[in-house]
């Protein structure tokens, strides 16, 4: 009797054992967080895991692309800062990168005149010596919106330059508005909290380091050990199902599993589901993806944090018309009077136009140019056919440059098009003035849910990050933190669960 007591008592530590190193894990999302998060549990000895992305691709919002004969990026672009930036801290010994150099832009009217260069970097200065200092102003009216704190300063910093007239003034305020929510992307500077910078970390280095001649899906491969040697790649691809569009996570069942169903009708069981989808999916999705419906703190959270807009449009040249000496200058920015933004907003073909920042070089991508266009002006110009795009773009570039250079017609054009995508709808994540309004936080979205003391749904993406959210780094970051609290989370276990006779 005792030698079958013994047997069993093993009999079940075992059990007990095997299952707690084979936890099922599904991770929803092959973007950097989810990526970032299979990769760490794979290291950790997790293998038991699938990814479910719902796109023919992976990466998420990281999207390099082929165009002409460059990669470029359609989604993140540039590594924004160095000290305790993780993506940067991953690739800095491959030496597949640089630094930004100083560069300066020129100013034109949409008419095409130049505005007097002393003017516009006095004033740029202005506004990026306030944007880096901003969570040190106090004051009612910076208490409120960015758009209230920038305002008054740039309009101090307008009284320098009696030749600015009323015009002028009013069309370099809507530019700077559109730098601004080219940032947070918001579809005014109004609408972005100004108390949100004092939690947004600032990581300290170059805030636009380059790829070279890759693009940012490189991370990709680092963090799959894919690159830069091929023989220590994780199996991570091998456990992403693509065109796998998660519709439902029923999180009911009174075992604690969680059943997840695609929109092809298959169920996949597991005992953790880590959430990486946008926070537009979640937004849009909330209500009827999970069962039981999400807690009330989840939702206010989901619905309080703003998600917006940014797009990028690639024009391809045959020459460098635009650079021929060769210039560091970062390209040219357009300023539009009021009357040409009320002429183009009364047509919706046209509509998302002065929402066009201007026209940017692109590094190490000499024949390359592209347009950033901000806040709600990408998310009108999903409405728009590619053909028409690509028409007005020249008809902008034309109006404004011609008079000084000699512009060639593009070649080809590619744009992102984030919004319009249900996989996506938008492109990152800010802190909004309905975010303050309802108290609502990264940190509240980030709290997995829990059942009978284990985490059962977690959630990850940028959107999660409290002092890094909007960034890659932001993701990767917040998919690491997800892996290692189910990793520390079954050391506890293991570690609880070891029968003295084993030890």
């Amino acid at each position: 009797m005792l030698y079958y007591m013994i047997f069993l008592f093993c009999l079940i530590s075992g059990t007990i054992s095997e299952d707690t190193k084979s936890p099922r894990i599904v991770i929803v999302g092959a973007g950097a967080s989810g990526i970032a998060a299979a990769a760490k549990l794979l290291e950790n000895d997790f293998q038991n895991l699938i990814i479910l992305e719902a796109e023919n691709r992976i990466g998420g919002r990281v999207n390099t692309v082929k165009f002409d004969e460059y990669a470029v990026d359609l989604g993140a672009q540039w590594i924004h800062g160095e000290k305790g930036n993780v993506a940067y801290e991953l690739v800095a010994p491959l030496n597949i990168t640089d630094h930004s150099k100083p560069m300066n832009d020129e100013v034109y009217t949409s008419t095409g005149e130049l505005i007097d260069t002393r003017i516009t970097k006095n004033i740029t200065d202005t506004y990026l010596t306030y944007f880096e200092t901003t969570a040190k102003f106090t004051g009612d009216k910076c208490q409120r919106s960015v758009g209230e704190c920038i305002e008054h300063k740039l309009k101090d910093c307008f009284k320098k330059f009696p030749e600015l007239n009323e015009t002028l003034q009013e069309q370099l305020l809507w530019l700077f508005n559109m730098m601004q929510i080219g940032f947070d992307p918001a579809d005014s500077w109004y609408d972005i909290a100004a108390k949100a910078y004092s939690e947004y970390s600032i990581c300290e280095g170059d805030q636009a380091m380059n790829w070279r001649d890759r693009g940012y899906g490189t991370i990709l491969d680092v963090l799959m050990k894919k690159f830069p040697n091929p023989e220590e790649e994780l199996p991570v691809l091998n456990k992403t199902i693509l065109n796998a569009e998660v519709t439902k996570v029923d999180y009911s069942s009174e075992d604690n599993s969680v059943k997840v169903t695609t929109l092809d009708g298959k169920e996949y069981i597991a005992d953790h589901v880590i959430m990486t989808p946008s926070l537009g999916v979640l937004k849009a999705q909330y209500e009827t993806l999970f069962n039981p419906p999400l807690p009330e703190l989840k939702i206010k959270a989901i619905k309080g944090l703003g998600f917006g807009n940014a797009c990028k449009i690639f024009l391809a040249f045959n020459d460098t018309w635009f650079n021929a000496k060769k210039t560091n200058n970062a390209g040219f920015r357009i300023l539009w009077t009021k009357e040409e933004r009320e002429k183009l907003d009364s047509n919706p073909k046209t509509r998302w136009m002065s929402y066009a920042l201007g026209f940017f070089f692109v590094e190490h991508k000499p024949r390359l140019l592209y347009v950033w266009v901000s806040g709600k002006g990408a998310r009108l110009i999903d409405d728009v056919t590619d053909e028409e795009i690509f028409d007005q773009t020249v008809q902008m570039l034309n109006n404004m440059l011609s008079k000084d250079y000699n512009v060639t017609r593009p070649t080809a054009m590619i744009r992102s098009k984030w919004y319009q995508n249900k996989h996506f709808r938008g492109t990152y994540s800010f802190q909004s003035i309905e975010t303050i309004k309802t108290n609502s936080s990264a940190l509240q979205l980030s709290e997995p849910i829990i059942k009978m003391g284990k985490p059962v749904i977690l959630f990850g993406g940028e959107a999660t990050n409290k002092h890094y959210y909007s960034t890659v780094h932001g993701a990767i970051g917040s998919g690491w933190r997800e892996a290692e609290r189910l990793i520390s989370l079954y050391d506890k276990i293991n570690s609880t669960n070891k029968s003295p006779m084993t030890k």
